[in-house]
């Protein structure tokens, strides 16, 4: 009898990177309720650990002024560099869009945002690498 090799498929994993905790608990639970599988960051440097350890993300998104380190578009340009194929949706209500979108943003989520219109991006990006 032949072996049949089997895939099993993970859920796609998407990093939420937010400071304020309310905002990123009710992102994620939305984002998870829509079946993604959510990993959560307080901060740029928190979400760089997770990267650099190997945790395989298939969507950043980021808000841009965080305490520590690092903000939103250093860890955008980290991810360009090393993972260049991950989408990235930066949120701020205090930055351009055009500034995110110069730095390789897939996408802009200007704050104060509706969380549907946060799972609309991701779903489109997702869309586009499925």
């Amino acid at each position: 009898m032949p072996v049949v090799d089997t895939v099993v498929e993970r859920p796609l994993r998407l990093l939420v990177v937010e400071d304020e905790m309310l905002i990123r608990m009710v992102v994620s639970e939305v984002l998870r309720d829509a079946g993604y599988d959510v990993v959560e960051a307080a901060n740029g440097d928190e979400a760089l650990e997770l990267l650099r350890a190997g945790v395989a993300i298939d969507l950043v998104l980021s808000d841009v002024r965080m305490p520590g380190s690092t903000d939103g578009l250093a860890l955008l340009a980290f991810v360009r560099k090393y993972h260049a194929e991950v989408p990235v949706i930066i949120s701020s209500g205090h930055l351009e869009s055009q500034v995110a979108l110069d730095a390789g943003a897939s996408q802009f989520l200007g704050k104060p945002f509706r969380v549907e219109q946060a799972l609309a991006m991701v779903e489109s990006e997702m869309k586009k690498i499925s």
